[in-house]
């Protein structure tokens, strides 16, 4: 039976081996200790979320794991705003097939253009009417 203050000890133990595992140079090394020390850990009764943030806070993973995390944190959220734009324009275009009619919009509302002539008077450039045919 795992007590609070023998739970307290077992977190104080893996501060102070995570605290001397930061202090390693070599990165292969660091890695392997704190793998050992979460296995270690999860011996001792803590859950792997309470060791993997002691070892974060004591810096026994070192700045390629933090690259790492802030990388795979990058791409899920990018992943996820993909899924979200996608069901986003989806879910326009269902909305614009549902609509009767699938009409033009009616021309906008105003006086004038911004080549000042008013709308009613605008003509559209016959060459542009007809598409052109290239191959003759």
């Amino acid at each position: 039976m795992i007590t609070e203050a023998s739970m307290k000890a077992n977190k104080l133990f893996v501060m102070h081996s995570a605290k001397q595992i930061s202090k390693e140079k070599d990165d292969e090394e660091r890695e392997r200790q704190a793998k050992d020390l979460e296995k270690k850990a999860k011996k001792l009764g803590l859950n792997r979320a309470d060791v993997e943030r002691i070892l974060d806070k004591q810096g026994a993973y070192g700045e390629q794991y933090k690259m790492k995390k802030a990388t795979e944190e990058a791409e899920n959220m990018h992943k996820y705003v993909n899924t979200l734009s996608l069901e986003r324009s989806v879910n326009l275009w269902a909305e614009a097939a549902k609509k009767e009619g699938n009409e033009d919009p009616e021309p906008v509302s105003g006086s004038k253009t911004l080549t000042k002539k008013s709308q009613n008077k605008i003509a559209i450039n016959p060459t542009e009417k007809e598409p052109q045919n290239r191959s003759q």
